[in-house]
């Protein structure tokens, strides 16, 4: 549905990489929409709630219209339907090394904690192990789990 899993991925990110993006989608008018997106991504429920995704999408579109509109670039990273096969919180491709190394490290990425997003931060892309979610500040989960 509107690509919300990677599209809550990408806010995620850059709100945990830009300290003012925040602000910024405040003064873009949508920070009500924003607070109340963090705080339906921190609650416990299923990640296959269909209210909840619609809702979240709900809030991602006028996130990046208010964006579009500040003259912000929009979160949207909807690819077509079919297009990316698998777990939506990795890229194509990405599982352990058949050759072994993947066992040898601690660990190959970290993901959303409640898998809701599609945020994947990589070893060598992450200042802090394990980096932390935007909604709340949970820990990314190891991924594959150890």
């Amino acid at each position: 549905m509107r690509g919300v899993r990677d599209r809550l991925g990408r806010l995620c990110d850059q709100l945990t990489r830009h300290g003012t993006m925040g602000a910024e989608i405040d003064a873009a008018g949508a920070g009500r929409e924003l607070a109340e997106l963090l705080s339906l991504l921190s609650t416990d429920g299923t990640s296959g709630d269909g209210d909840l995704a619609e809702r979240l999408g709900d809030l991602l579109d006028t996130i990046e219209e208010a964006c579009a509109r500040h003259g912000l670039v929009t979160l949207d990273v909807r690819s077509p339907a079919g297009e990316r096969p698998g777990d939506g919180r990795l890229p194509p491709g990405f599982g352990p090394a058949s050759d072994g190394t993947a066992a040898q490290r601690a660990v190959d990425a970290w993901v959303c904690p409640w898998s809701r997003c599609g945020r994947v931060v990589f070893p060598e892309e992450a200042a802090t192990a394990p980096p932390a979610c935007a909604a709340g500040g949970t820990p990314l989960h190891a991924f594959p789990p150890r």
